[in-house]
C-alpha cells in the first residue's frame, strides 16, 4: 500500500465492492504458538469484510474446528446494542449543555461537517453532540457501508455466531466500555486532528480501503504493519494507547485462560496486533512460546 491509514482504522483492522468476485481465498494471518502443552493459534482479523471473502482457508478452518475455547478482543456477549449504547453516551457524547462538536471545532472545519451531514443525511443536531472521535467513527461507518462493506461479516464476527453455534467456550479480553474509554482518553487536539483528516480522505477512500483489503487477503503481514506503522509513528501516544499497551494487557489474561483449558485456544483479534515487535507474535515468543506462521501452499511467509 502507498497511501496513509486514518488512525481508527487501526478498530476496522483490528473493527471491494460487492460485485467483486475472488478466485481463491484469502491468504491467512494465521500463526501458532506452543509452550509445553499449550497450544494457541492467532488470527489477525479485519472488522468489516465482505461477503467474497468466504469461504476462508483450510488452514483457519482447521485451527477452529479443533480449538476448544475462542478468544475476542470483546467476549461475544459484549457484542450486542445494549452493552454498547449506555457507554456511547456517556462517553462519546457531550454531557455538558454548554459544550458542543461545534464549539470544539474551527468554523471552516464545522462548516465542512454541516455539508457532510446534509449529504449524507445525519442529523446536524446529533451530531453536534458527538464528541470529535465519535463523530469520526460515524462517518467511517457510513463511507464503509457505501462500499459494501459489513461489520457483520467480519472475520471476529463471523466466528463469534460459529462458537457460540457450535457451544465453544469463548471469552476476550476487553469490554466495550474499555474499549471507549481508549479512544475517548485521546486528548481534543488530536481528535479534532483525526476527523479533519477524516474529511480531507474521504475522497480517496475507496482505493485506500480496497488497498488495505488486497493487503490483508494477500495475507502482507510486513506490508500491512509497515504502512499503518507509518502512519501511527506520527501519533506516538495513539500507537501506544491502542496498540501497544493493549497487547502488553492481553498477554497474561491470555496465558491465564489458555492454561485453564484442556485443548487448543484460537485467538481472533485485529491483525495489526499481531504484528511488528509489540505484537502479540513477538510477545508470545518473549513469553517463552514458539511460534510459526502457518500457510499451507504459502510460500516465504513468516
Amino acid at each position: 500500500m502507498s497511501c496513509r491509514l486514518h488512525p481508527l482504522w487501526v478498530f476496522v483492522l483490528g473493527w471491494l465492492l460487492a460485485a467483486c468476485a475472488f478466485a481463491k481465498p484469502p491468504t491467512p494471518l494465521l500463526w501458532k504458538a506452543t509452550r509445553g502443552d499449550t497450544t494457541v493459534y492467532l488470527l489477525g482479523s479485519m472488522h468489516i469484510l465482505l461477503a467474497s471473502d468466504y469461504p476462508l482457508s483450510s488452514d483457519v478452518d482447521t485451527a477452529y474446528r479443533n480449538a476448544k475455547q475462542v478468544l475476542f478482543e470483546m467476549p461475544p456477549d459484549e457484542m450486542n446494542p445494549l452493552s454498547v449504547l449506555g457507554p456511547t453516551a456517556t462517553l462519546g457524547m457531550y454531557q455538558d449543555p454548554a459544550q458542543s462538536l461545534k464549539t470544539d471545532l474551527e468554523p471552516q472545519t464545522w462548516q465542512r461537517l454541516q455539508a457532510y451531514a446534509q449529504t449524507n443525511g445525519l442529523s446536524e443536531l446529533v451530531l453536534s453532540r458527538m464528541r470529535p472521535w465519535l463523530a469520526s467513527l460515524t462517518i467511517l461507518a457510513l463511507e464503509t457501508k457505501k462500499l459494501s462493506y459489513d461489520p457483520n461479516r467480519g472475520l471476529d464476527k463471523h466466528f463469534m455466531d460459529q462458537a457460540v453455534a457450535d457451544h465453544k467456550q469463548t471469552g476476550g479480553f476487553e469490554t466495550a466500555e474499555q474499549q471507549m474509554r481508549i479512544l475517548a482518553s485521546t486528548p481534543l487536539a488530536e481528535q479534532v486532528h483525526d476527523l479533519r483528516q477524516m474529511l480531507d480522505e474521504i475522497p480517496q477512500f475507496r482505493s485506500k480501503m480496497a488497498q488495505m483489503h488486497a493487503t490483508w487477503r494477500d495475507g502482507d503481514a510486513d506490508g500491512l504493519y509497515r504502512e499503518e506503522a507509518k502512519e501511527l509513528k506520527e501519533q506516538p501516544e495513539t500507537m501506544q494507547r491502542v496498540i501497544v499497551d493493549r497487547n502488553h494487557a492481553w498477554v497474561p489474561q491470555l496465558d491465564r485462560m489458555a492454561a485453564a483449558v484442556h485443548g487448543n485456544t484460537l485467538v481472533i483479534v485485529g491483525a495489526m496486533h499481531l504484528l511488528g515487535p509489540d505484537g502479540l507474535v513477538a510477545l508470545l515468543r518473549k513469553d517463552g512460546y514458539r511460534v510459526e506462521r502457518v500457510c499451507t501452499g504459502c510460500v516465504g511467509v513468516r
